[in-house]
């Protein structure tokens, strides 16, 4: 995509959000009662999905590794889209102090922490290779590398994230919940057709995301075939908002952790989908997964990508961002 239409679409992003903004009179950041900052998605139309061929990412992703591989066929060609509503997203992933808060307030137990399927999967460095493992003890307090309190939450699956939303909800007497696949994509894009949010090139990566970098390979020596040459900092996940935000001011869409979706996963959902606000199958055994991690190549991170992850399931790469839905706000 040129420069010039790259920075026309973004114009045309943060025209249309601070349009919602004096329309709806409502700010176009807000913070919540436990410090979470979010941030208003107009309603719009996009193209979602991906507009280029599986031939055309393989010869692309080439150096990074790609070999014919699974990632591909699960980003449906690009396709219109409209979102008709407008939300909150939450400008930051989840963080491990807020999810504390939760659990502090209300003494859950993550399906980790319950014994089920005994831990989190965590990753360690033996002898120069990278070894990933069963923890019967992970769990979001133990991911297998150093975090605090402003890095965002893993280790929690999908039936945890749910439950944080139902107490937040609780708490403030609004709703929230986990965006939806397509409100994702949509938000993520900020009005952007390129690969990512800042242009089609993987090594700007290391300016908007935390993903499988010079840095991880720095630490694990064996990843060298999928990371990027740039160096973003960070081997494992960074504090949340390290890096340049998108038009609408969210932080960490690509990379850093995976972040859950509201829908169940399936393949060949977007072949009949509705066009306004899909909201995913009505039924599966998946629930779709977002953006790609720390540890995940630059393919994988692309705003088109999409992955799905079973609601126990969890890892020390996934996370969650949250929806605060607008009851009254009409879309545009």
């Amino acid at each position: 995509m040129p420069q010039a239409d790259m920075e026309a679409a973004t114009r045309k992003a943060v025209a249309a959000q601070k349009e919602c903004s004096e329309r709806l009179r409502l700010p176009v950041e807000i913070t919540n009662s436990i410090g979470m900052k979010f941030t208003l998605i107009p309603a719009g139309e996009f193209l979602m999905g991906s507009r280029e061929t599986s031939k055309q990412l393989n010869t692309a992703f080439a150096p990074y590794g790609a070999k014919k591989p699974v990632w591909i066929k699960n980003v449906p060609p690009s396709r219109r889209v409209r979102i008709t509503r407008p939300i909150y997203l939450g400008a930051h992933e989840v963080t491990r102090g807020q999810f504390r808060r939760f659990v502090d307030d209300t003494g859950y137990q993550t399906d980790a922490e319950k014994g089920d399927r005994k831990g989190i999967t965590v990753i360690e460095f033996v002898d120069r290779e990278t070894e990933v493992r069963l923890d019967p003890e992970g769990s979001w307090r133990k991911v297998g590398f150093d975090q605090t309190d402003e890095h965002p939450v893993v280790g929690v699956s999908w039936n945890d994230a749910t439950a944080f939303c139902t107490w937040l909800s609780r708490k403030e007497g609004k709703t929230y919940r986990l965006p939806t696949e397509a409100q994702w994509e949509y938000a993520c894009r900020a009005g952007s057709t390129t690969r990512y949010s800042g242009g089609d090139d993987p090594e700007d990566l290391a300016s908007i995301g935390n993903v499988a970098d010079a840095t991880a390979k720095a630490r694990f020596p064996d990843w060298k075939k999928w990371t990027i040459r740039g160096s973003d900092g960070y081997a494992y996940t960074a504090p949340v908002g390290k890096f340049r935000a998108n038009s609408f001011g969210l932080y960490d869409m690509h990379g850093n952790v995976w972040e859950w979706c509201s829908d169940w996963w399936d393949a060949a959902y977007w072949k009949d989908s509705p066009s306004e606000d899909p909201a995913g199958p009505a039924t599966g055994s998946d629930r779709v997964i977002r953006g790609g991690g720390w540890g995940s190549f630059a393919g994988g991170c692309r705003a088109a990508f999409r992955s799905a992850c079973e609601p126990r399931g969890r890892n020390f790469n996934l996370g969650f961002r949250v929806v605060l839905v607008l009851a009254d706000a009409s879309g545009s």
